[in-house]
């Protein structure tokens, strides 16, 4: 590793963190203005606002990386180009694979970093982005838990109650169990209950069984056939906790899971199609880095490479690669495809396409 490789280093990663910060920061401000008026509706302070944009830059950084990844590769040897470096280098004996070896390296480390990201750190501030979004902006009932499965949630005032399962509607909460607490935070009484149904915008238990502790130790039980459950969530936000359930899951969450639903023989689909998603897409800035620079290297000796030609050259292709992959995550999805093969395919197309034009290029 010689001054040449640590010198196109600095100058890539240089136009990368440029990139990817205008990229993020024109996304976060579209955002901000999108979802501002709602959040006003909800009187929400600008403190919690803010923390949840925050925790919300490393999904989008993620989301945008192969664009900016692309781009900056682009720009690089186009501006290598222009001045005539690139020239200078073969003069002296480099070879243009040399030249592509700092990319390289830079774009593998990037793609490791996305994997720890998306592997724990993006599931963890997505699921404290949405713990502010639904507790602290929108004043909904505290979630101890964001899964359809072993959900927790704090009711009201020393109550606690768990739901072994929530159907995907929303509206059948299965085998509930509510906790009630006094003011020294001991068990005062708890009832059980088969499911809880939401109805004219209602929620109430059935076939609940009510444990009452008694000061002196003992146990009185009482039973109803249904008794009225004072929730304030509905089945829009409990359906949203369910599509948002992989996002907030670790890759080896997420791995457990599937294992689990597929020993219950039950559709791990959807979540199959996520857990390979996010592993191919972290390999994205890879191939992007590979497609961006044989671009750029089929040019040199030219003068026509210019920051507006590579970003929209970026643009194009960046536009292309989503179209392919959001086919392919709709029919792995839909059962069309194997989930494995529908996160890779645009992967393996564009890797195909950067390898041949980097074969075209002269060395």
């Amino acid at each position: 590793m010689g001054i040449l490789f640590w010198y196109i280093v600095r100058q890539y990663l240089g136009l990368l963190t440029l990139c990817l910060t205008g990229l993020v920061t024109i996304y976060l401000v579209i955002d901000f203005f999108e979802k501002l008026r709602r959040f006003l509706r909800h009187d929400a302070d600008l403190s919690s606002m803010l923390l949840y944009f925050v925790l919300k830059i490393p999904d989008i950084s993620f989301q945008l990386m192969p664009f900016a990844v692309l781009m900056a590769s682009l720009l690089t040897i186009g501006l290598l180009n222009k001045n005539h470096e690139i020239t200078a280098m073969r003069s002296c004996g480099v070879s243009l694979v040399h030249v592509t070896i700092p990319f390289l390296a830079v774009a593998g480390l990037v793609t490791v970093i996305l994997l720890g990201l998306t592997a724990v750190v993006i599931p963890l501030a997505n699921a404290k982005a949405e713990y502010l979004r639904t507790v602290k902006i929108q004043k909904k009932p505290q979630p101890l838990s964001f899964t359809s499965e072993n959900l927790w949630v704090h009711t009201h005032d020393h109550s606690l109650m768990h739901v072994e399962r929530v159907d995907p509607d929303g509206t059948w909460l299965r085998t509930v169990t509510v906790y009630r607490l006094n003011n020294r935070f001991s068990l005062d009484a708890f009832l059980t209950a088969t499911g809880a149904v939401y109805t004219d915008g209602e929620w109430s238990l059935h076939d609940v069984v009510q444990r009452v502790v008694d000061p002196d130790g003992g146990v009185e039980t009482i039973q109803w056939t249904t008794l009225p459950l004072a929730l304030s969530l509905t089945p829009a936000d409990l359906m949203t906790w369910n599509a948002l359930e992989p996002e907030h899951m670790t890759l080896n969450q997420l791995g457990t899971h599937i294992e689990r639903l597929r020993l219950e023989k039950q559709n791990a689909t959807k979540f199959l199609a996520d857990y390979w998603r996010r592993v191919a897409f972290a390999s994205v800035p890879l191939i992007m880095t590979i497609l961006g620079v044989s671009i750029g290297l089929l040019e040199t000796g030219t003068r026509t490479a210019s920051i507006g030609k590579g970003i929209g050259q970026a643009l194009s292709i960046s536009f292309l690669f989503w179209a392919t992959n959001s086919v392919g995550m709709t029919l792995g999805k839909s059962g069309a495809l194997l989930p494995v093969v529908a996160a890779w395919i645009a992967c393996v197309m564009f890797l195909i396409v950067s390898l041949n034009i980097f074969l075209k290029v002269r060395y």
